[in-house]
């Protein structure tokens, strides 16, 4: 009889964690670019097609470990002809190439959504709903906005809000019906309550914003930043400068703040110092007894490498860790010293800035998130 009752308590217990024990991993990727270089490069001469596969390639073991992987998108999927700067439109094998690597999220607002006009804008959605990925940040009109603002990603237990918001669109008027989620404190206050409303036990706003080329965040995206967490958003992340900026995550008593001011560019070809590279950021979230925590936080360095084979000019991001120390095996002499330089400038400017934010290391193979102290 004991074991019995034993047993039965057992399985009353297991049901209780399940439903209110449970993790979620986030990863957050910088600005995924598309320049004239870039789209040269991906062509097949051979097949006629475009194929960046190779490109996210060393980036898959890791995006595949989190159950949302987001990007921002800068570029828009305009079709041909394709361009780079200054009025992007990439081919649609660019979004291929990131659901390969594990990308299952994308955010479209941002200064280049208007490239390609109300077209462009119309497409770019076109594509990203036929390939059934969550995005969101511009839309179709009023009625494609309350559907996918926010968008709620809700797995294992737990229910995420995501807003996304950009500071202009280069001085280029959205046409109308079009949308562009843009930097108001007085609709994004609305769309916040809206979420609130929706009951998720978090909201995550992916922002685009600060000063491009500078590598620490300016007083309007502080202010802004303590606004958004005034009005309940505890998870920041920004893009925009083109640069690495710090990162901050603060506990409070039963809360948390977590902002990363910019990941810097995921993939594009800016070759200038700090440009060449950026952050993937990982959160670790925990719901136990009905609320959610951060159980883990930190950035992991990625570096675009350029270089060429059979005279054609290549792309491929590599995460620092998984080559420091061997780089030289995997790049030419130019690129393994422009790696080097962009891992200094990173760790110097993030152990100098960060707070509680610190670098995941790859651990026999795996990236090991570092557990925050509760």
């Amino acid at each position: 009889m004991r074991t019995l009752l034993s047993l039965v308590l057992t399985i009353i217990c297991s049901i209780d964690f399940a439903q209110y024990d449970s993790t979620l991993r986030l990863i957050f990727i910088g600005d995924v670019m598309g320049h004239a270089p870039q789209i040269q490069s991906a062509y097949d001469s051979s097949t006629g097609r475009y194929d960046y596969t190779d490109v996210f390639s060393e980036l898959k073991g890791l995006l595949t470990s989190a159950d949302y992987s987001i990007a921002n998108l800068e570029v828009t999927l305009g079709g041909e002809p394709y361009t780079g700067y200054p009025q992007f439109s990439s081919p649609d094998e660019l979004v291929d190439g990131l659901m390969a690597a594990g990308v299952n999220v994308l955010v479209t607002a941002n200064n280049h959504s208007v490239d390609r006009g109300g077209d462009g804008i119309r497409r770019t959605i076109d594509v990203l709903a036929a390939k059934n990925l969550l995005f969101t940040g511009t839309f179709l009109d009023s009625t494609d906005k309350s559907i996918r603002n926010p968008i709620v990603l809700n797995k294992n237990g737990v229910k995420l809000a995501l807003l996304n918001y950009t500071y202009g669109t280069n001085g280029i008027p959205v046409p109308s019906p079009y949308l562009v989620n843009l930097i108001d404190t007085v609709s994004m206050a609305n769309d916040i309550a809206r979420a609130q409303a929706l009951g998720v036990d978090d909201i995550v706003v992916f922002i685009h914003w600060g000063n491009e080329y500078e590598r620490l965040p300016n007083m309007q995206q502080k202010r802004l930043a303590g606004w958004l967490h005034g009005k309940g958003v505890r998870i920041i992340i920004g893009s925009h400068p083109h640069v690495v900026q710090p990162a901050e995550f603060n506990r409070f008593e039963n809360d948390f703040r977590l902002v990363v001011y910019s990941l810097g560019n995921f993939v594009s070809n800016q070759r200038r110092r700090y440009c060449d590279g950026g952050l993937v950021v990982l959160v670790d979230l925990m719901k136990q007894n009905g609320k959610l925590e951060v159980s883990g936080v930190g950035y992991i360095p990625v570096w675009v490498d350029t270089y060429f084979s059979k005279g054609k000019r290549k792309y491929k991001v590599f995460p620092v860790g998984m080559y420091e120390g061997k780089s030289n095996q995997f790049l030419s002499a130019a690129s393994d010293s422009a790696f080097k330089v962009f891992v200094d400038d990173t760790r110097s400017l993030l152990n100098a800035n960060n707070i509680n934010f610190p670098e995941v290391k790859l651990v026999n193979g795996e990236w090991v998130v570092p557990l925050l102290s509760r």
